[in-house]
């Protein structure tokens, strides 16, 4: 599926070509599909496949319709990250805010932005504060939704999970991850399609490193020198 064909504004797809993005991988376009549907999703692909774009797209549908966002994410890095990027839409008019400050601060400035990135343990406060925010909001993109079953994170994540739904059942879900092993159950909670992919852009070798020797799995060796 070419870029061109995703049913956005032709200046919001631009921004994807000047980074050399012309074309959906497989997964990319399944997914894709289903969120111009408005169905929510379970995606469960490998690193560097694409899911980062998966998101944004829901994202971009969301305010073209003049809809809210918010990006979930477990750690202040990566909420930094999804914040520059997606700042290159501001000039469309999106107003993007980065929540991961002070997690008793009052939310309610956030009622002037379309775009909220914050992590979980933020927006977790922000509900808490303010259950009513929920109510705004179109698309929730769940980054590394596989930290459900960590131990300290994840009964945070599935409580703002569980607000928000239970707050706004029309908000759309997207939940991403490369590392989830019960990405079927998941989908089944959520109500949401189950995309699921082994595919990778550049294939995976497996090999040892012995002797100074990179030795695969289909018979090739490398020599290392030092």
């Amino acid at each position: 599926m070419e870029l061109d064909q995703i049913p956005l504004p032709s200046e919001f797809l631009d921004v994807f070509k000047q980074e050399g993005i012309r074309e959906l991988y497989p997964p990319q376009e399944a997914a894709i599909k289903e969120i111009f549907k408005g169905k929510n999703l379970v995606v469960a692909i490998p690193t560097a496949s694409g899911k980062t774009l998966i998101g944004y797209m829901a994202i971009l549908r969301a305010f073209k319709m003049g809809l809210k966002s918010v990006y979930i994410v477990p750690l202040r890095a990566l909420a930094m990250e999804k914040y520059e990027e997606l700042k290159r839409f501001e000039k469309f008019g999106m107003r993007v805010a980065l929540a991961m400050g002070d997690y008793d601060s009052p939310p309610g400035y956030l009622k002037y932005y379309d775009v909220i990135i914050a992590t979980s343990e933020k927006m977790d406060s922000i509900l808490r504060h303010d259950v009513e925010f929920a109510y705004n909001l179109g698309v929730v993109v769940v980054d590394e939704i596989h930290l459900l079953g960590e131990p300290s994170r994840g009964p945070t994540l599935e409580m703002v999970i569980s607000k928000i739904r239970d707050v706004n059942g029309d908000a759309q879900i997207i939940a991403l991850s490369a590392t989830i092993k019960n990405s079927e159950e998941l989908a089944h909670w959520l109500g949401a399609e189950h995309i699921y992919s082994e595919f990778r852009p550049v294939p995976l070798k497996l090999g040892v490193y012995y002797d100074d020797t990179l030795l695969f799995e289909n018979g090739e060796r490398y020599e290392v020198r030092h």
